[in-house]
């Protein structure tokens, strides 16, 4: 089994990794849905994050969150009707400066507990 410091210098490297994936969207492409069955790129940018929140935060060690809307946005996305493609507009999502400081406050909260947690 992994060490505490090798499961959270593993989270730094795949954060590190996916920062670098996002960098190579174009700013102006982030409410582009190039796949017309999935979400839109915002989407990906905050579902990482929410995962860890709704997984650690939320699920194994008990806390509220202080954003349970974008917890839940970015865990399922905006689904569309049964049967049709997605009806969502990019007014429908956060600004990505906003999703930017919800990985922020997430990562940081994150980081605190995980020396600790049990």
């Amino acid at each position: 089994m992994e060490s505490r410091a090798q499961l959270i210098q593993a989270i730094t490297h795949a954060r590190n990794c996916s920062d670098a994936t996002f960098t190579m969207i174009r700013p102006d492409s982030f409410y582009e849905r190039p796949v017309p069955e999935r979400h839109r790129f915002v989407f990906y940018l905050g579902h990482l994050e929410a995962f860890d929140w709704n997984i650690i935060c939320r699920n194994a060690l008990g806390l509220p969150s202080p954003h349970k809307d974008l917890d839940e946005l970015f865990a399922f996305g905006i689904d569309p009707p049964p049967g049709q493609l997605p009806q969502d507009q990019p007014a429908d999502w956060p600004s990505v400066k906003e999703v930017h400081r919800y990985n922020t406050e997430v990562r940081e909260t994150l980081d605190k507990l995980l020396p600790e947690a049990p």
